[in-house]
């Protein structure tokens, strides 16, 4: 598995077919991690797809994203490239359409993850689930339209 650290910027570029255990391996071989609890034991696209139950919550830094840009594959077969960025610096937040949607739009293909310093003292809180909050109808309506016309696109 090839895994691409760029120490300076303290991300890491992961294929999505990787194995979350095997990265957080690698990384702790450079001092880093990706401070997970529990570490899950799934794909990096599958743990994303399933909203990265056990990262840290996006809340408690606004500017330090899990994620900082992606590559994906629609269910189409279109590709999308979001280059990482600031997450704020990018435009439309494409990321909503792949992060705790099971793959209803499509299946991430390589992340670039915000990695830490081990031991670094960070904020804390409890484990983060994209899936705390439940949609609601009208958010359900939203997304079954953006499917029906991302689908009729092909």
């Amino acid at each position: 598995m090839t895994f691409v650290l760029d120490r300076e910027s303290l991300l890491v570029s992961a294929p999505g077919d990787a194995r979350v255990p095997d990265l957080e391996r690698f990384l702790e071989g450079e001092g880093l991690t990706l401070d997970l609890s529990p570490m899950p034991d799934a794909t990096l696209a599958d743990w994303l797809g399933h909203g990265a139950k056990g990262s840290r919550s996006p809340w408690l830094d606004p500017v330090d994203h899990l994620l900082a840009g992606f590559d994906a594959t629609l269910n189409d077969g279109r590709r999308l490239e979001v280059r990482p960025a600031p997450r704020r610096a990018v435009g439309p937040d494409m990321l909503s359409l792949f992060f705790g949607t099971e793959e209803r739009f499509g299946t991430i293909t390589l992340a670039w993850l915000r990695v830490h310093r081990k031991g670094a003292a960070r904020p804390t809180t409890g484990p983060f689930d994209a899936k705390d909050a439940p949609l609601e109808h009208g958010e359900h309506a939203l997304w079954d339209a953006l499917e029906k016309e991302l689908s009729s696109r092909s």
